[in-house]
């Protein structure tokens, strides 16, 4: 099956008739993804601001465990309602350069943030390596190219 294929089935399965077809639920969905990623961000900047030694009061393995639960579970909140809202406008995201640039950005965030994340959870307070500090800036910088793409969306 080829991309097209997908988005073509995707735009044309119940659910995505359903979002197309109602006045609220893409507004509700898209409301709940951006309420997500605030909270993705959030937590990411915390992360990312420890291991650049900015928030040095707080311990970074305690910081990355608790806030572990609020990054998964709002990764998963915008997994699914950015499903949702693809599902809605399927061909128009297809054809379009900004989500191409999104998803790319997503990749890209997601194979930076995840090693600098878990070596926060794992690391000891009293060494930040010189990688870990990098890794986070590019992960800030990552997730950023990710949020501007995705406001593009709306304008390409």
């Amino acid at each position: 099956m080829n991309v097209l294929a997908l988005f073509q089935w995707l735009s044309h399965s119940a659910i995505g008739l359903y979002v197309q077809q109602s006045q609220w639920v893409f507004a509700v969905v898209e409301t709940i993804h951006l309420l997500a990623l605030a909270a993705l961000g959030g937590s990411l900047l915390a992360v990312s601001l420890r291991s650049l030694g900015v928030l040095q009061r707080i311990a970074s393995r305690q910081l990355a465990r608790e806030l572990l639960p609020v990054t998964v579970l709002s990764f998963v909140a915008i997994a699914v309602s950015g499903v949702l809202m693809v599902s809605g406008e399927a061909l128009k995201c297809y054809y379009s350069p900004a989500f191409r640039a999104k998803m790319a950005a997503l990749a890209i965030a997601l194979v930076i943030s995840l090693p600098v994340y878990l070596a926060q959870i794992q690391r000891r307070d009293a060494y930040l390596p010189w990688w870990l500090r990098i890794g986070a800036a590019l992960s800030l910088l990552s997730w950023l190219s990710v949020g501007v793409a995705g406001r593009a969306i709306g304008f390409l």
